[in-house]
């Protein structure tokens, strides 16, 4: 990691805070193509992938894995604020996930995951067109399951993670955006009681334990 990235990461929190706080002619001097803050909105959609520990209790001293999950489709919204030199950005965000555990005999549920989030990016090549970025998250989280064995599961609690990504400004008034995100999810273990197909009694213990994703983003700034 070079010495500018490392110190973006420790700063990254303050960044909005310092931009908001320059006066007037520090910001014409830092960033003369930018004089006032800047909202804006964003759709975004891509792929995820959530990361869990699901299992299916079939005794008393022994489990079987679910298979391994794939990425599936997600979608969300951002709106937030530019700090007045450009240099950073403050959001919030919506992301719902979704992922299939599988296991044998036919057996399988969806697990569905919320994401409430407030974000913190900092923007390097200021007053370019074409600008990378890199940022830190936390927020809450509710994740359930979703199926047809009369049973399931809830979990909610704190997240937190890292973005990165590339921001290109189209227009004056529209940009687009590619970028990657890891949240770690809340992980505590559930274990529930479900009917399989056949009437019979089944159980598991489903934990997660992160989302990672990537996606594109289409944004509206006034």
């Amino acid at each position: 990691m070079d010495k500018k990235t490392a110190t973006a990461g420790c700063v990254l929190t303050l960044l909005p805070l310092v931009g908001w706080a320059q006066t007037p002619a520090q910001n014409a001097e830092l960033a003369p193509t930018q004089q006032h803050s800047q909202y804006f909105v964003s759709l975004k959609a891509g792929l995820s992938q959530i990361s869990n520990s699901d299992q299916r209790l079939t005794s008393a001293t022994e489990k079987q894995e679910a298979d391994t999950t794939r990425s599936e489709g997600f979608g969300g919204a951002n709106i937030g604020i530019f700090s007045p030199d450009g240099r950073s950005r403050l959001y919030y965000s919506y992301e719902h996930h979704t992922s299939e555990s599988e296991f044998t005999n036919n057996l399988s549920y969806e697990t569905v995951a919320n994401l409430h989030l407030l974000s913190a990016d900092y923007l390097f090549r200021n007053g370019e067109e074409i600008r990378p970025f890199v940022g830190l998250h936390f927020g809450y989280a509710w994740v359930e399951s979703e199926s047809d064995l009369q049973g399931g599961f809830d979990v909610s609690g704190t997240v937190f993670g890292v973005q990165a990504g590339v921001n290109w400004a189209v227009m004056d008034q529209f940009a687009m955006e590619l970028g990657v995100r890891h949240s770690r999810l809340p992980a505590d273990i559930k274990t529930w009681d479900g009917v399989d197909s056949s009437g019979n009694p089944v159980q598991f213990e489903s934990q997660q334990n992160g989302v990672s994703s990537m996606y594109a983003a289409v944004s509206y700034y006034f």
